[in-house]
């Protein structure tokens, strides 16, 4: 385990996070053979990644990978967490993004 993925993994215990949402949060900021996520997607550590690429990595799983809401939510708040808890770096994009709602049919 990396020492930065240590680090965030102790911070969400601190937090009083639930193991599964602590895997679920590591998970979306590490790399993953099978999961094409952020650090994968850059092919460095996410430390290094700038506001920009996070930019174009959101704009990318939104338009061409086209998450699920759900999906996109669990990769924000722990790509959210990672930036403002463990690194301790304020960006403004990630009080800009959202995920998209998705569309409900209502059935009568």
């Amino acid at each position: 385990m990396t020492e930065l993925r240590q680090r965030m993994t102790e911070d969400l215990q601190l937090r009083g996070m639930s193991q599964r949402t602590q895997e679920m949060y590591v998970r979306a900021v590490r790399q993953c053979q099978r999961c094409y996520l952020l650090a994968e997607h850059y092919g460095k550590s996410p430390e290094l990644i700038t506001e920009e690429e996070l930019r174009d990595y959101f704009l990318y799983v939104k338009n061409e990978k086209k998450w699920s809401r759900a999906t996109s939510t669990i990769a924000l708040c722990g790509i959210k967490f990672f930036y403002d808890h463990t690194i301790k770096r304020e960006w403004t994009i990630l009080k800009f993004i959202r995920a998209q709602r998705e569309k409900s049919y209502l059935s009568y």
